[in-house]
């Protein structure tokens, strides 16, 4: 027996070794032993044709494969890095193997890439090269490769036998088209004779960007003229193949009559990768043992041992890795949701709070489950539920009485649905784990349970939240689907779903918690008092002869008769007129009874649905930032609580018929239009003067107050300058007065505003001041430069483009 360290093989004593059933390699000048399953009966059937043994190269019997690049007039030139000489020692070898194989070929190319010499763990040298270049100019095909995420649900638990086929070097089996070749050139320096020379590859290098893609293809269709044994299947991607089935005879038939097959087709398979036949095997970095499927444990290690990522770029690898292991880990997009969080931030400023967050992840890494393989023929089980703006679940399937998991399912909501009542959430979060479930089940029944009675909600309350868009799509997900079938349970988390009893009374009632989370007060109504007043309320803001004109109006249903009116500042959007008409309202109700109908969706959900959660939110959205009308806002939820009973009523704008409330709204749609055109004794006089509205600054604010220096002097905030810091709203009250004064510019408007007071990002509040004024848009037009036709594009170097004319003269 002779074994060289250096070979991929052994040279003597093969056939003692292939009866014994081992195989022994050298690395690092000791011996390693393995044992496979592959016996001498079985490789007596198996081509050896097949068998990578370093002396051909294997190749595929296809139409050489065509790149198209952009722009290829302009070569591609990328000067070659130094290599030291012992790299390129370790390198020629490889590349006059490679050249003898007519893998590389000599040639005098536009184009040039780099290489590089990378030295591996056992001393020997890879070859690389960077076709970075390449890649950003390629025209790439659509990816045809199979999802990784999905690709093992194929797999049943009743599929306990398995075989793993390697195929050695498969992008050098596909040609490359002669006219392709040229791209992929690189400059090479004998390390002997110092002679340099170009060399090309003639078939698919790697690094390439279309390479997994184009040989995967080239492969699918390849065995698509392969007929599996029955009860085995055939898993592909890219260039690794998994035999799966229920008994070990089929599966080594089955393999067996495979490898026979790729060898007739040209390809190879590395002896010493190939796990044959076996109950336990490791596949695109899982293990898959006896129906079941855990994460490798050098993957888990390999994670394990990142240090905390100090660039968003390494964020970025690390959620790669970990969301790679997403199904493993419990609620993992709520654990991950910090690293997520870093990658809006300006700079990564990395904490102790942050190291902690992170080794529980890692530590839910360690600890993560063993998930049993889907059954696409048995229903699933889904239990949801959400929490911190997450949604989290775990998809299952009875086995044996018990319910084993198959994946753990977990998704961050939108930022509009992170707004909304628990129980309304609950609606996004199902609709999002259904979808994400359906990539396991492929249509198969689910059953799902969840805290929430997510049937009653969607139909009875959830109008008023959501948009017609999403009512249908939810709708179409959770109620129109003949595969779904939603049910309530007791259990809040999947711990008590999967060992406890599904129970079909919800903990509490759904309609009932909306309720109580959204009403301002008990007894705010939306549908029309019988007693009391009944006032219609509208606002305008149109644009006549370059001006804007803004108003509102209240009308007394009963008697037609204008009950208040007026102008608003030219300034003031359509929106907010019909805010101050609801409050203007809302005022003159005070300690009274009264309907107040409008036609404002926007006004309407701030009294019913977004309004009292805003106000426990310290009156900002989802993202933290301030509301844009938070001033009138504030005044309304205050005001609301005055009248002694109050309804305020939704009426469609611009109907026609005699109905009560279809001639009052239109009567206050047509007086708020007259009194948009009266005029304004005192610029913005209403609500947005600082008599009527106070500066008010959010906590987060007084926290920005605090960072710049600021200090709390009888109940104001001021810079030790003595100038006032002002909140962002009403910051922006002093800005449009100023402007509509003066129409400075950005600059002018802002430097004027910091010579009497502080805000933080006064500059982008005045551009958007001066970028929302008509005036001043009409006076100072942008002008944007048009290419003309017939003009000439620009040459990159000497000679890139040429441009023939000609003209003819006529003989006198």
């Amino acid at each position: 027996m002779l074994l060289v360290e250096e070979a991929d093989y052994n040279l003597l004593g093969r056939d003692l070794i292939v009866a014994l059933g081992i195989n022994l390699i050298v690395r690092n000048s000791q011996i390693m032993v393995s044992i496979y399953k592959l016996t001498r009966e079985d490789e007596d059937k198996i081509n050896p044709k097949v068998w990578h043994t370093g002396k051909e190269a294997g190749k595929l019997a296809m139409e050489p494969i065509s790149i198209e690049i952009e722009r290829p007039e302009d070569p591609i030139r990328v000067r070659q890095y130094p290599i030291p000489l012992e790299g390129r020692r370790g390198l020629k070898p490889i590349i006059e193997d490679l050249i003898k194989k007519g893998i590389l070929e000599p040639c005098m190319s536009r184009h040039n890439t780099p290489i590089l010499a990378i030295k591996k763990g056992d001393g020997n040298y890879r070859l690389v090269q960077d076709l970075r270049a390449i890649n950003e100019r390629t025209r790439t095909r659509f990816p045809v490769v199979a999802n990784p995420y999905t690709l093992l649900n194929r797999i049943s638990p009743e599929d306990t036998w398995y075989s793993v086929i390697d195929l050695k070097d498969a992008f050098w089996t596909c040609p490359l088209a002669e006219g392709s070749r040229d791209f992929f050139a690189f400059q090479w320096e004998d390390p002997d004779t110092n002679r340099k020379q170009q060399l090309r590859w003639a078939s698919l290098p790697q690094g390439f960007v279309d390479s997994p893609n184009l040989f995967g293809q080239a492969l699918e269709q390849l065995l698509s003229q392969f007929s599996p044994r029955k009860g085995t299947k055939i898993l592909q991607y890219v260039d690794d193949l998994l035999v799966a089935g229920e008994t070990e005879e089929g599966v080594r038939e089955c393999t067996i009559d495979l490898l026979n097959f790729l060898g007739e087709k040209g390809l190879k398979v590395a002896k010493q990768k190939l796990q044959f036949t076996e109950s336990g095997v490791k596949y695109l970095g899982h293990w898959l043992v006896k129906g079941k499927k855990k994460l490798d444990p050098a993957r888990i290690a390999g994670i394990i041992e990142l240090p905390p990522p100090k660039t968003k770029r390494e964020v970025r690898q690390l959620l790669g890795l970990l969301g790679y292991c997403r199904q493993w880990i419990e609620g993992y997009s709520e654990k991950a949701k910090f690293l997520y969080e870093k990658l809006t931030a300006e700079k990564i400023k990395w904490t102790e709070q942050d190291d902690k967050e992170l080794e529980q992840l890692k530590g839910a890494l360690v600890t993560a489950p063993v998930l049993s393989l889907p059954d696409i023929n048995k229903k699933f089980q889904l239990f949801v539920n959400v929490g911190n703006h997450t949604a989290h679940g775990v998809l299952t399937q009875e086995w044996a009485g018990d319910r084993k998991p198959v994946g753990y399912l977990s998704k961050l909501l939108d930022p509009v649905s992170r707004g909304w009542p628990t129980c309304l959430q609950a609606i996004v979060a199902v609709a999002l784990l259904v979808e994400e479930a359906k990539k396991i089940t492929f249509g198969a029944p689910i059953t799902v349970y969840t805290p929430h009675n997510v049937r009653t909600v969607l139909q009875q309350k959830a109008e008023k939240w959501l948009m017609d868009a999403r009512l249908l799509k939810y709708e179409a997900i959770l109620l129109h689907a003949p595969e779904l079938e939603l049910k309530t349970t007791q259990a809040s988390n999947p711990a008590g779903f999967l060992f406890g009893e599904a129970s079909s009374e919800p903990i509490h009632n759904c309609t009932d918690l909306i309720e109580l989370q959204t009403k301002i007060r008990e007894d705010l109504e939306d549908e029309e008092l019988e007693e009391g007043e009944k006032w219609f309320v509208d606002g305008s803001a149109r644009v006549i002869e370059g001006k804007r004109k803004s108003g509102y109006a209240i009308i007394d249903g009963k008697t037609g008769e204008v009950v208040k009116s007026g102008p608003l500042g030219t300034s003031w959007s359509a929106q907010a007129c019909e805010l101050y008409a609801v409050l203007q309202a809302l005022k003159e109700l005070k300690g009274k009874i009264g309907t107040i109908f409008t036609d404002s969706k926007y006004a309407f959900g701030v009294v019913h649905t977004f309004g009292k959660i805003w106000e426990e939110r310290g009156l900002v959205n989802t993202r933290g930032k301030g509301l844009i009308h938070e001033d009138l806002i504030r005044q309304i939820l205050k005001a609301v609580r005055e009248p002694k009973a109050i309804a305020v009523v939704y009426v469609k704008s611009h109907q026609a018929g005699l109905q009560f409330r279809i001639p009052g709204n239109n009567l206050a749609d047509q007086e708020a239009r007259k009194a948009a055109l009266l005029t304004l004794d005192t610029l913005d006089s209403r609500t947005e003067n600082p008599r009527e509205f106070s500066p008010h600054p959010t906590e987060k604010e007084i926290e920005d107050f605090k960072k710049i220096g600021g200090i709390l002097v009888n109940g104001k905030w001021k810079l030790t300058d003595g100038r006032e810091l002002i909140p962002k709203a009403y910051a922006r009250t002093i800005l449009k007065r100023l402007h509509a004064q003066t129409h400075w510019g950005t600059q002018a408007l802002a430097e004027q505003f910091l010579k009497f007071f502080g805000c933080k990002g006064i500059f982008e509040l005045a551009k958007q001041e001066v970028q929302s004024c008509l005036v001043c848009q009409k006076i100072n037009k942008s002008k944007v430069r048009h290419s003309a036709l017939g003009e000439r594009p620009l040459a990159y170097r000497p000679f890139g483009r040429i441009q023939v004319d000609f003209t003819v003269t006529q003989n006198r």
